[in-house]
C-alpha cells in the first residue's frame, strides 16, 4: 500500500477541521458531536479518527488555526510604517475571530469548558498567554517608535499594558455573546480612544 503523503495528510485535516468549525459555528462545541463532525466532513469514522482522537482534540485543533490567524493578522500590522496604534489590533483581532467562527458565543463555551476540562484549560490558558505575548510586544515597540521609549522601558510598559488590550478583547467577547443591545462598532470605538495611547 502506499504512503501517504504529508501534504495530503495536512489537507485532510484541514477537510475535517472546516467541517468541524461548520458544526461547530451551527450548534457550539459543547452541543456538537463527534457523529455530526464525521456526517458534516463526509469521511469514515476510521478517517477522522486516524487524524484525531477526540472532539476535544479537533476543538483545540481548531481553536489553534484561528488564533494562529489572528497572530497572522497582527504581524501583518506590524509590518506597517508607522505602526498603528495598539488599540486597533483589538479590532483586527475581534473581527478575524468573528469572521471565522461566526459567533462569539463558541468562545465563552470555550471558556465555559476549561473551568471543568483540565485540558481546555491548558489550552485556553496557552492561548490567552500567546495573545497577550503578542500584545505585549506590538505595544513595546508602538512605545518605542511613537514615544521615543528605549527599548527596556518600552518592554515594561508593553508587558504592563497587554493585559488591558486583552481584557478589551474578552469583554468584547462576553457582551457581544450576552447582551441584545451589544454595539460592536461603538465598543470598538471606545477601545480605540480610551485604551492607553
Amino acid at each position: 500500500m502506499p504512503r501517504v503523503s504529508e501534504e495530503y495528510r495536512t489537507r485532510r485535516r484541514d477537510e475535517i477541521a472546516e467541517a468541524a468549525l461548520r458544526v461547530f459555528r451551527r450548534k457550539g462545541f459543547t452541543a456538537t458531536s463527534m457523529a455530526e463532525i464525521i456526517a458534516e466532513s463526509g469521511l469514515s469514522a476510521g478517517a477522522i479518527y486516524g487524524y484525531y482522537d477526540s472532539k476535544t482534540a479537533i476543538v483545540h485543533d481548531v481553536a489553534a488555526r484561528v488564533v494562529g490567524g489572528r497572530i497572522a493578522d497582527v504581524e501583518r500590522i506590524a509590518e506597517q510604517d508607522p505602526l498603528p496604534p495598539p488599540s486597533e489590533l483589538v479590532g483586527v483581532l475581534l473581527r478575524g475571530a468573528v469572521r471565522e467562527i461566526g459567533s462569539t458565543g463558541i468562545l465563552v463555551q470555550l471558556w465555559g469548558e476549561a473551568v471543568t476540562d483540565p485540558r481546555m484549560l491548558g489550552f485556553a490558558a496557552d492561548v490567552l498567554v500567546q495573545l497577550r505575548t503578542v500584545f505585549a510586544g506590538y505595544v513595546a515597540r508602538w512605545h518605542e517608535q511613537e514615544h521615543g521609549l528605549d527599548p527596556q522601558d518600552a518592554a515594561a510598559l508593553g508587558a504592563e499594558q497587554a493585559p488591558l488590550f486583552l481584557a478589551a478583547c474578552q469583554g468584547f467577547v462576553l457582551q457581544s455573546a450576552l447582551l441584545d443591545d451589544f454595539d460592536a462598532d461603538a465598543y470598538l470605538d471606545d477601545v480605540t480612544r480610551h485604551l492607553p495611547r
